[in-house]
């Protein structure tokens, strides 16, 4: 073998045994065993192995709901500041009216919200003042919570543990999961249906009589216990800080409540915790997820760390999925499932067997027509189709990939366009050869000229596929991605691994002349 050279050889056997040793869990295992190497292998899409199905609708209604809210808040407090009396507050459909005790300083007032919302329109008659907002402003918060929801539902499936889930928007106001492999998704769908919005109140004890009357004075707000409707709390309307300063949450275990979620605020929110606390010590401070009370404990002392533990009676289970929650961050409206379908395995198996048997059929078919074309060449040709095969498996089980039934399609079309190097590559040899009659001159040269042809045919071929995988979604994009990889793996195969056979073949042969 003196005429290759030796660390072309290394990194052809290092390159090769790798896809060996790499390809063995997706041929061989199919189940989680825990262990890095055999888990570290090609993930099944939901149309081979079945999974769940579901469509979410974003329920935006009720963050223009919200967004009026604020608005009648911050007239209130600026009336308040400016001593005009409001006799009225009415909501109809994108308008909010509010009536006046008098006309006086209405403009003051209109000046001053605007300041505030300058995408509104604010209409005053006489005593009576309208705010108006228009299809523009609501899609743009409708837009802004549908992002915001996508990313945060995306960070829920994937602290749950589901492999390569298929999330992504559908229409105006919905959102598309296929979760492979989930039989039962109600774990899924209770962290979906959980808005998780958290946020830390006072609680106000003085005032029982509002509490019994059960009815909140301006600035508070009347919040039921998690587990009991029956038990209520008057609360600050403002909160004190919010789960949007929290940085990480974790479930943990306290030795007199049981389970409990540990949290960890960022430092505006460490020191918004820390004033409250230090300024209300033997007052209640309750926790607010979704418009309930977990847990309200009597502040015992200053917590300035920037760090506490919720407890509320929690299992395991529940603690972790609050922390997931928690550190997904709040969904800005609820979800709602509108469509939900469980995609048996059945069809995945069937289309498996399928894609098994005209893989297997093409790579027959592939092998014999290169025996009989080219001989022992063909032979070596076909050593490398088989090693690139094992290429592509590794790469698709190293990155995680998943794939589907496009996929597989992927890799048949692959199948067929590993030879056409091979083929390239034997053909110039055989014009060299008739040229020159040095045989290992005629090896290197035929594998010189064929280089530039090759590295264009599967250059295009991968742009194309790239551009796929990036204006594409879904199988679009499991067939670019087989596609993609099957490429590299045949122009190594065909460069390196062919090259090196050829030559082997050649030397421990002795042979005089080339037979193609």
């Amino acid at each position: 073998m003196k005429n290759y050279p030796l660390w072309k050889i290394i990194i052809v056997f290092l390159l090769v045994s790798a896809g060996v040793i790499f390809a063995i869990p997706s041929i061989l295992y199919k189940e989680d065993t825990g262990n890095w190497y055999l888990d570290n292998r090609l993930n099944l899409g939901l149309d081979l192995q079945g999974g769940s199905y579901l469509l979410l609708e974003v329920q935006t209604d009720v963050l223009i709901t919200e967004e009026f809210e604020n608005f009648s808040d911050t007239i209130r407090i600026i009336s308040r500041e400016n001593r005009i009396k409001i006799n009225n507050i009415e909501q109809k459909g994108d308008e909010l009216k509010i009536r006046f005790d008098s006309s006086e300083n209405l403009n003051e007032i209109r000046n001053s919200f605007l300041q505030n919302y300058r995408s509104v329109k604010f209409n005053i008659n006489n005593n009576v003042a309208s705010i108006q907002i228009d299809q523009l402003y609501k899609k743009s918060i409708q837009d802004s919570a549908i992002k915001q929801s996508l990313e945060i539902v995306r960070k829920r499936i994937d602290e749950s543990g589901t492999k390569e889930p298929l999330i992504q928007r559908s229409g105006r106001d919905r959102i598309l999961l296929q979760l492979p492999g989930v039989k039962n998704p109600e774990r899924i769908k209770d962290l979906l249906g959980k808005t998780a919005k958290l946020n830390f109140h006072m609680v106000d004890d003085e005032d029982s009589k509002s509490l019994s009357l059960n009815l909140a004075p301006f600035g508070k707000m009347i919040v039921a216990d998690i587990n009991s409707e029956e038990t209520k709390y008057l609360l600050e309307k403002k909160s004190r800080v919010g789960g949007e300063n929290l940085i990480d949450a974790y479930a943990s275990f306290d030795q007199t409540e049981g389970h409990a979620v540990s949290f960890r605020f960022d430092t505006t929110g460490a020191q918004k915790f820390g004033k409250a606390t230090s300024e209300n010590i033997g007052k209640r401070f309750a926790v607010v997820l979704d418009g309930v009370v977990i847990t309200a404990p009597v502040i015992n002392s200053a917590i300035t760390g920037g760090s506490g533990i919720i407890t509320g009676n929690f299992t395991s289970q529940e603690a972790t999925d609050l922390a997931v929650l928690l550190r997904a961050g709040a969904l800005p409206a609820p979800l709602e499932i509108v469509e939900e379908r469980s995609v048996g395995p059945g069809l995945g198996a069937d289309s498996i067997a399928a894609g098994k048997i005209a893989s297997i059929i093409g790579m027959i078919l592939v092998c014999i027509f290169m025996i009989l074309i080219y001989g022992s060449f063909g032979f070596i040709a076909n050593i490398s189709l088989i090693a690139n095969l094992f290429i592509i498996l590794a790469l698709l089980g190293t990155i995680g990939a998943t794939l589907t039934l496009p996929g597989i399609a992927g890799i048949v079309l692959t199948i067929g366009m590993a030879v056409d190097a091979n083929v390239l590559i034997f053909e110039r040899i055989k014009e060299e050869n008739l040229k020159n009659k040095k045989i290992f001159d005629s090896i290197k040269k035929g594998f010189d000229r064929a280089l530039s042809t090759i590295l264009d045919a599967n250059i295009t071929t991968l742009i194309a596929s790239l551009l796929l995988f990036v204006f594409g979604s879904g199988p679009i994009k499991g067939f670019s991605i087989t596609l993609s990889l099957g490429v590299i793996a045949s122009m190594f195969t065909a460069l390196m691994l062919t090259n090196l056979l050829v030559h082997l073949y050649v030397s421990f042969a002795s042979k005089k002349e080339i037979n193609l």
